[in-house]
């Protein structure tokens, strides 16, 4: 069958129809729709972006608003002229949570910040999780605040630190929850507490007798003992002896020397490694204030545990085998518990309602690792030995403080720790006291933390708010430029002074304070011949500026044994052994890691070498 002309135009034609409407249909259009589509998702993505942004400019005016509204209640507040006013809360961005995050993240940087915005303000607000904390600087305010001294104390930090730090059970802590009676011997008008429950006064007045009063001499003498058997395993010999950290170095056998000071040889015989975990405990004390879970700081729980469990398993021995007569009557000592400081801590604690074995260890744990118990800072290994340690940073790198140091030593015949005369003749060289009280000056930094109570608290032309909370930052007031001496910027208050609180007869410029303008002109007129041109330790009038210890009724009762424990230290040290630092000038940067609640440590490492002393 032949095809004509017309067929074949007409197939021809069918094919281009059929193929232009296979192309439109089966492929234009499903990239038609794939379009659309692509256009829907780009939609929705820049619908979700400008959303972000809109949340996120949200946002920023948000915090912008509360950082106008703050910063005008804070200007409205410095230019009151109301006689009595409430201190000015800082400016902050965030409602409820204030400045909470940057004192969380790094206090350090927080804190030196805002003062640095305030500038000489004496009294300021932080605003902290929708509280009022309150910074109270100035000397003069800070007498005022002493007319206050047992009203604004605070032993809730007692139990923030117990339950914290060292994870004391809820039914333990509800104890000093409950008692009002304060630390007086005399109980708080309206107390209710039993005498037995006064865990309080009870603890603080058994840390006063053994820390400062009667048995200071016995405890400390104990430390010595350990401390002098111990330095020959650290194998100091004639020859240079290279060792890459200082604090390392000293700080495990004067950890261990105060542990069985305080609990006798069991202690020790249980976990010999029992100082070496209280040291790597203790850079954790930060994190575990914050209250950072376990998953976070696996290590900071783990060491917690294992070394409440082994004061468990010395207290179950003293328990079964302490006589009472295997107290030594002269040294008041016994071969279970140690120390009569310890004996006594047993039977107060056990007396108080609802506190069983376990708690009675956690408490005691807490002596060990040298926490803040009932707002008393006798922190034994956390303070005082790193103190003692620092000063021999200061001393030995200076050749010619050194030097005279051993002259002083050398005049009332020093030989050791432990003897009783030259105890006292070391206490009394003048110079030593003030290398003593300069490092505190200048390496603590403490806060104080107060109470306002149940009444408002007046300092001057501030009113503090009842029920809030007050800090005292001791290292402002250590370095406040207008009240102490620096010879005219010659000895700047960030670098150790020896001299500062020395007083020379012929110097009137001399001593720990700067001279006022009258002070100023007595110095000109002219003075009688001075006889004995011997210069004198001299801490007087520093009272409001000069608080190493803490203020108000919970000082530290342990400062009697730290500045014995300090000055004994560096007296021998600088007596038998000669030291040499590695670093370059031996400055070093501090350490955050005991901010506000203590002596500040090096960052890093100090490398030095020892030996002993060669020129006699």
């Amino acid at each position: 069958m032949s095809l004509s002309s017309f067929d074949i135009k007409n197939a021809i034609n069918d094919f281009s129809v059929a193929l232009s409407s296979f192309s439109t249909r089966s492929i234009l259009f499903p990239l038609y729709v794939q379009h659309l589509l692509s256009a829907r998702q780009l939609w929705r993505a820049s619908h979700k972006h400008h959303l972000f942004l809109w949340s996120i400019l949200f946002l920023v005016a948000a915090f912008g608003l509360v950082y106008v509204a703050t910063w005008i209640s804070f200007l409205t507040h410095t230019q009151s002229r109301e006689l009595v006013k409430i201190p000015p809360t800082i400016p902050y961005f965030i409602p409820f949570f204030g400045h909470a995050f940057e004192l969380f993240l790094d206090p350090v940087k927080a804190l030196a910040r805002i003062n640095r915005s305030v500038g000489p303000r004496p009294v300021y607000g932080l605003k902290v999780l929708g509280h009022d904390v309150y910074f109270i600087h100035g000397p003069e305010n800070i007498a005022r605040l002493r007319t206050y001294p047992t009203s604004i104390t605070l032993p809730a930090v007692t139990t923030f630190i117990l339950k914290t730090v060292l994870g004391m059970p809820a039914y333990a802590t509800d104890m000093y929850t409950l008692d009002d009676s304060g630390v007086a011997t005399k109980p708080k008008p309206g107390s209710s507490v039993k005498p037995s429950n006064r865990v309080d006064h009870l603890t603080y007045a058994n840390f006063h007798k053994h820390l400062l009063g009667e048995g200071l001499s016995g405890l400390y003498q104990s430390f010595a003992a350990s401390l002098m058997h111990r330095l020959p395993s650290l194998d100091i010999q004639e020859k240079w002896k290279y060792c890459p950290d200082l604090e390392d170095f000293w700080l495990q056998p004067m950890t261990a020397a105060m542990n069985e000071a305080i609990a006798g040889p069991v202690l020790e015989c249980v976990s010999p490694k029992f100082a070496a975990d209280l040291l790597q405990y203790y850079p954790y004390l930060h994190p575990l204030m914050k209250g950072l879970p376990r998953w976070l700081i696996p290590k900071a729980y783990k060491l917690q545990r294992s070394l409440v469990r082994d004061v468990e398993i010395w207290h179950a021995i003293a328990r079964a085998r302490f006589q009472a007569d295997d107290v030594d009557p002269k040294t008041g000592r016994d071969p279970w518990w140690g120390s009569a400081f310890m004996r006594e801590r047993q039977k107060i604690l056990g007396q108080i309602d609802n506190w069983d074995l376990h708690a009675i260890a956690v408490s005691d744990f807490g002596v060990f690792w040298g926490c803040k118990l009932n707002g008393a800072r006798y922190r034994a290994s956390v303070n005082i030995h790193p103190m003692s340690i620092l000063g021999l940073v200061e001393i030995f790198k200076d050749r010619d403080l050194l030097h005279r140091l051993r002259g002083e030593l050398a005049r009332i015949d020093f030989s050791d720790m432990m003897n009783g005369e030259a105890i006292e003749k070391v206490l009394a060289i003048p110079l030593l006291q003030s290398i003593y009280a300069e490092l505190l000056r200048l390496r603590i930094a403490i806060h104080t933390v107060l109470h306002s109570g149940p009444e408002d608290v007046c300092i001057n032309e501030w009113r503090i708010p009842k029920g809030s909370l007050i800090l005292v930052p001791a290292d402002n007031a250590h370095r406040d430029a207008e009240f102490w001496n620096t010879k005219d910027g010659q000895y700047p208050l960030d670098r150790f002074w020896a001299e500062r609180f020395l007083v020379y007869p012929d110097d009137r410029r001399s001593g720990p304070r700067k001279l006022k303008r009258d002070e100023e002109v007595e110095v000109t007129r002219p003075r009688k011949q001075v006889h004995d041109a011997r210069p004198k330790f001299s801490n007087s009038g520093l009272a409001d500026s000069y608080m190493p210890y803490g203020m108000g009724e919970r000082v530290c009762p342990g400062r009697g044994f730290a500045r014995r424990e300090i000055m004994m230290f560096c007296a021998l040290i600088v007596d038998r052994y000669d030291i040499e630092f590695l670093s370059e000038g031996c400055e070093f940067e501090v350490s955050g890691a005991f901010y506000g609640i203590g002596t500040q440590r090096p960052k890093g490492q100090i490398p030095f070498q020892i030996r002993k002393r060669q020129d006699g």
